[in-house]
């Protein structure tokens, strides 16, 4: 299938003692870039990104990229290292959910991609959150977090932001585990809003995706809702694989400024959710 490989750039300044699989942390680079906003302090993320697209310089993501988005089930299956290595060969960028730290990685993730992690809950002394990795270094990383109304762990979003190669635009991208487990969806619904009001401020292209835990008629309609007032398009997937609850897709990956040209959903074994894959280019205005 037809995946194009964005340019490598050197990266090798962002590798750290041990390159987890699913690794935790950023770290800030020289003249304190790339901008990173903790998860108390994500009132700083909105000016931080406007700091960010005016930055000029500096590797960028070229145009069409492929996108990978999967919830790795916090990496238990003993396969699921070798297909994920296998899964991000292909990709430019890629959304994880449920990642865990392993210290395998040195043989999972080819050391060009940067990383963008957010820790939602501990189990057992054993992070899980979300994160992001890319062909190219990041310019701001806001980190968000939201409790699980029943059992008050965090669930956390990853909020990333990139140059584009020869436009002079920023790629703001969005990956959120979503609440699953609430009375009601006011909880769900101020999750999402706290992304949305970011990609609302934000004037070009974007990613939203990520397990959207999407499986009841009353958060999918929040969902519809939000995507629409803010102009993003859902990304579909034919034959389409991906993982459903109550007849209802869990995974999305919604876009604005991009269309794509290719997508697909992937069958495994190794996850409870099944990969997507989408290749996207910049939209003619």
């Amino acid at each position: 299938m037809p995946l194009p490989r964005s340019a490598r750039s050197s990266l090798t300044s962002l590798r750290r003692g041990v390159l987890a699989l699913f690794v935790g942390g950023c770290c800030q680079a020289e003249e304190n870039w790339p901008l990173v906003v903790p998860a108390d302090r994500a009132a700083e993320c909105a000016g931080a990104l406007s700091r960010g697209r005016e930055r000029s310089g500096g590797a960028a993501l070229a145009s069409p990229f492929t996108v990978f988005n999967w919830n790795v089930q916090k990496a238990g299956h003993t396969d699921l290292v070798r297909e994920f290595a296998a899964f991000a060969n292909k990709a430019d960028l890629i959304f994880l959910q449920e990642a865990v730290p392993l210290r395998k990685a040195q043989v999972a993730i080819e050391q060009s991609f940067a990383d963008a992690f957010v820790r939602g809950y501990v189990q057992n002394e054993i992070e899980t959150g979300v994160l992001t990795l890319a062909r190219v270094p990041h310019t701001v990383h806001c980190h968000l977090t939201a409790l699980e109304p029943w059992l008050r762990t965090p669930k956390a979003t990853s909020i990333t932001l990139y140059p584009l190669e020869d436009t002079g635009e920023t790629l703001l991208t969005v990956n959120l585990h979503a609440i699953n487990f609430s009375l009601g969806v006011e909880a769900y619904r101020a999750q999402l809003t706290q992304a949305g009001d970011l990609i609302a401020a934000h004037p070009g292209p974007v990613i939203f995706a990520g397990d959207l835990n999407s499986w009841s008629g009353a958060r999918q309609e929040i969902l519809d809702l939000m995507t629409s007032q803010l102009q993003l398009k859902a990304i579909p997937f034919a034959p389409d694989h991906r993982t459903t609850s109550f007849g209802r897709p869990l995974d999305h990956i919604y876009v604005r400024g991009l269309a794509w040209q290719f997508t697909q959903s992937i069958p495994v074994t190794t996850s409870d959710h099944n990969p997507l894959f989408a290749t996207l280019r910049r939209s003619i205005r």
